[in-house]
């Protein structure tokens, strides 16, 4: 369709109007502030396999009232016995995820409560939904673990606070 500009034409795009209503809803659902994901690159790079030394995961940006987190890693043939995740807020006690929420963690393996993330495939899937760190000072460590008859594997992303 063309319009008319003062005296110029211009090409506008003729769009029916479920799709002038489902673009801004699809921009609102995928906005990344709301779901931070640390996965597969772009280009086919393989998902990231923790270990017992630790490895480093990609970073993240999140909204601190509403944080959504989903890592999923590579077993590389693990079969998790527990899985866990945990928070270090820069400056403030250590936190892990529970089923029930947020607690105040001593920082032992020992003391980590599993959450039963699930895997499958041969991956496993982080997921936290929702959870409010407005409180909590950023940039802050963020912890992924499973226990294996051999010890704890584990993995650490930065989370960074929107702006």
């Amino acid at each position: 369709m063309m319009a008319r500009t003062g005296s110029r034409l211009r090409a506008a795009a003729q769009l029916s109007r479920r799709a002038v209503i489902a673009l801004p809803v699809t921009a609102v659902v995928s906005s990344g502030a709301r779901w931070a994901e640390s996965e597969t690159m772009s280009g086919g790079a393989t998902l990231p396999r923790l270990s017992y030394s630790g490895t480093e995961l990609a970073p993240v940006i999140v909204d601190r009232a509403f944080v959504n987190i989903s890592v999923k890693v590579d077993l590389a043939g693990d079969r998790p016995i527990a899985t866990y995740m945990a928070a270090r807020p820069r400056g403030m006690p250590a936190l892990q995820c529970t089923p029930g929420g947020w607690v105040a963690w001593d920082q032992r393996t020992a003391s980590l409560i599993d959450n039963r993330f699930a895997s499958s495939a041969g991956y496993l899937f982080f997921v936290v939904i929702g959870a409010n760190f407005r409180r909590q000072s950023f940039p802050m460590s963020l912890e992924v673990a499973y226990r294996t008859p051999a010890g704890v594997k584990f993995g650490v992303l930065t989370m960074m606070a929107q702006k």
